[in-house]
């Protein structure tokens, strides 16, 4: 769930190589985003936006995938919604980072214990 702006994949693209982040996987994943899940991620982050910002949500809000709809309705919800996407993204990148250490941590000590299993049955268990 990233901020919305134009060219995604490009900006995900030059962001994974100066991280040194996987850059098909940060590409990828921008598709999380596509036009039938839009409305309600960006729905989920205006109301997480209006939140922090103390304001109460537009309960008859309703998006729309229009360049018309963009270009009349941004200009009011553009705080709200940049800060909830700036937060939700900040908050999910920084679980999925835990949660891929943890993965991998567990990875690692799972194949040490293989190859201390496998080297002492080949050094003790033949004559």
């Amino acid at each position: 769930m990233a901020i919305p702006i134009p060219s995604q994949m490009l900006f995900a693209a030059l962001c994974a190589i100066f991280f040194r982040a996987n850059l098909p996987l940060s590409v990828i994943l921008v598709w999380i985003s596509n036009p039938l899940t839009m409305g309600p991620i960006f729905y989920f982050n205006y109301v997480i936006g209006t939140y922090l910002l103390g304001q109460q949500p537009d309960e008859n809000l309703h998006f729309e995938l229009s360049w018309d709809w963009m270009m009349n309705m941004l200009g009011d919800l553009w705080q709200p919604l940049y800060l909830g996407s700036a937060v939700v993204g900040i908050t999910l990148g920084i679980v999925s980072f835990l949660i891929i250490r943890l993965l991998w941590r567990q990875q690692v000590i799972k194949n040490w214990k293989l190859r201390k299993e496998n080297r002492k049955k080949k050094y003790f268990d033949h004559p």
